[in-house]
């Protein structure tokens, strides 16, 4: 992506923006002052790219803009030097869903993350305090589009004066305290447009300056006064909004909040629209077949603005003729520079050093775009962080981390079913309640529960240890209780009981992001008791065994459910002692297993293969 930083000198960043040509600025000598105003809207906001095409290709001047929620962020992207053009382009050319879903993808976590998550079908859903159950602020996270924004405007400081852009911009929200109007125009850019389109329940709300704040469109969804008070003259208004829908009698609860919504965003853009006059022009593009969440019809949404445009495309040039002259926008790529100072903004606890260390990965802080971005990732799913963010500000490179917003006693569900076909299944719902960090070095505490057809419990420690938190140690204690059929050839033998006490623990090394090799061991007690049987006179049996051995894994498939794409390997090899007395003899078992991943048409296909040997075989005692 075009003009990614990879930090920059705070004298290119002086040169880079400096004050304005183009001004909303109370002085009409040199004609009138053109201000453009965006409704929020969604994925709407590609019919308000459309028009802007055509106010580029008429030469129409723009001398400020305000935007709320998607209309502030394609404001954002015009003030700061993008043409109609190329927003367009961002709008149709990016997987939208994945970017508003903001989770990390699978093959930016690091190894262990990926491991644990293989049984489990959520992140961390909650969590567990003093004052109770913590659920989550919105239901998606913004870290996707925090670093897509980022992206886009990575020659913007986070510390800037919003009239020195290109064109001067206002973002709009909504303060979650009082429900006023916040029209910033200074700090951070990206943070701002964050804020401006933060929905209440889908997002949780920005904090900014100690102040909450939700999507702007509920304090002014079409923020014309906002560029009345910048020094427009002449208003642009392209509005996308939706008056509310006539309510059905057996309208739910979520219907009924949602009609409420519409109709305070409604209301509060007719308040607005009383604020134009006969030298102003509101635009109102067809967007009967663009959804808020339909961005995969942008390429539509952006004809159907152009079509608004040139229908109005005569007004368009009366504005013209009055406005004051333009001037030609800078469209052309900027060269950052290296910046030599890189500060880290903490707030998780652990030690600034390791998380340098961890992000850095023996590279520079300006190397290639999209493996800085996975590197964040990687950071964030290492540490169990909230956001992360790097962005520079004071003539410095800052990396931002931020402590989990849920808190530090994680809880993750999930659901384990197994069917052989053959009449046997197994039932059990997960669950794990995780620490993290655990200290300054990172790492974390976790006790896991399995309940249902089969129970176990574990408590288990992993400790990040090293430089970048590499190398690592994870002991487990563990007790398990499983249901076994056992047959011979066809013969039923019956129903058992399985129990399984012990510790184990394995140290090693993660490689990258996608492996790990390791060092296993463990010692535990397996005991087999009848359930229902046909055997007569059956007795318990138990045996004590250690085990140790090498473990390697490579993993890069693309998800966990049914993936499309990658690989997945993993070999150990173990020798296993029996501790019973009148055996002294080892079993030595290789396993190995391959799954691989491909995409056809519309279809995954998967190719899993496996292999296992033992030798010197045990016999098994009874105690």
């Amino acid at each position: 992506m075009k003009r990614f930083m990879q930090a920059f000198a705070l004298g290119c960043t002086l040169l880079g923006f400096t004050h304005p040509v183009l001004a909303c600025d109370f002085d009409d000598k040199d004609g009138l002052d053109v201000g453009l105003v965006l409704s929020g809207g969604g994925a709407k906001a590609s019919t308000q790219v459309g028009v802007m095409q055509i106010l580029d290709e008429l030469d129409i001047p723009i001398h400020c803009i305000t935007g709320t929620s998607m209309g502030s962020v394609v404001g954002a992207f015009y003030a700061a030097g993008y043409s109609a053009k190329e927003i367009g382009e961002m709008l149709s050319g990016n997987d939208w869903g994945k970017i508003f879903r903001g989770n990390t993808p699978r093959r930016d976590k690091s190894f262990i993350e990926k491991e644990r998550e293989e049984s489990y079908f959520s992140g961390n859903v909650a969590s567990i305090d003093k004052d109770g159950v913590k659920l989550p602020g919105g239901l998606s996270s913004m870290q996707g589009l925090k670093l897509y924004y980022r992206e886009v405007l990575a020659d913007v400081p986070a510390d800037m004066d919003f009239d020195e852009l290109e064109i001067p911009f206002r973002a709009v929200a909504t303060d979650l305290h009082t429900g006023a109007l916040t029209a910033f125009d200074h700090g951070d850019l990206v943070e701002s447009i964050l804020a401006s389109m933060a929905v209440p329940g889908v997002f949780a709300p920005r904090e900014i300056d100690n102040h909450l704040y939700v999507d702007g469109g509920i304090a002014s969804n079409l923020p014309i006064e906002t560029a009345r008070k910048m020094g427009a003259d002449i208003i642009i208004a392209i509005d996308v909004s939706n008056p509310p829908p006539t309510p059905q009698s057996d309208i739910s609860v979520a219907g009924t909040a949602l009609q409420i919504t519409t109709i305070v965003v409604w209301r509060g853009v007719q308040r607005e629209l009383a604020l134009l006059d006969e030298n102003d022009l509101l635009i109102r593009p067809n967007t009967i077949n663009i959804g808020t969440a339909a961005y995969e019809r942008s390429a539509e949404g952006i004809a159907a603005g152009r079509q608004a445009g040139m229908r109005l495309k005569e007004a368009l040039l009366a504005i013209k003729a009055k406005a004051a002259p333009a001037h030609r926008r800078l469209m052309t790529d900027k060269k950052p520079a290296l910046l030599a100072d890189f500060h880290i903004k903490n707030k998780t606890g652990m030690k600034d050093s390791l998380i340098r260390n961890r992000f850095l990965q023996g590279h520079s802080q300006g190397d290639d775009p999209k493996m800085q971005k996975r590197r964040l990732r990687d950071l964030a799913s290492f540490g169990g962080f909230g956001e992360v963010d790097i962005a520079h500000s004071n003539g410095a490179t800052v990396l931002t981390v931020d402590k989990n917003a849920l808190g530090q006693n994680l809880l993750q569900i999930g659901i384990n079913a197994t069917n052989d076909f053959e009449g046997s299944s197994t039932y059990s719902l997960l669950a794990r309640l995780t620490h993290r960090p655990l200290s300054t070095r990172g790492g974390d505490f976790s006790l896991s529960g399995e309940f249902g057809t089969n129970i176990g419990l574990s408590a288990e420690l992993y400790q990040p240890l090293g430089a970048g938190g590499r190398f690592f140690i994870q002991p487990e204690i563990f007790a398990r209780w499983e249901q076994r059929k056992i047959d011979i050839i066809t013969i039923r033998l019956g129903d058992f009981l399985v129990r399984k006490v012990g510790v184990r623990g394995r140290m090693g090394r993660e490689i990258g992001k996608w492996g790990v090799a390791a060092l296993e061991g463990g010692v535990e007690n397996t005991r087999i008791s009848e359930i229902v049987s046909i055997l007569d006179n059956f007795k318990s049996r138990s045996a004590d065994r250690a085990s140790f051995g090498l473990y390697f894994a490579a993993d890069t498939l693309d998800r966990n459910d049914w993936p499309t794409s990658g690989q997945r390997i993993r070999v150990r090899a173990k020798r296993t002692y029996d501790l019973g007395s009148g055996n002294v003899a080892a079993v030595d078992t290789i396993n190995s297993s391959w799954l691989a991943a491909f995409k056809a048409s519309n279809y995954g296909l998967l190719l899993n293969g496996r292999y296992g040997e033992t030798s010197n075989k045990d016999t098994f005692n009874s105690s």
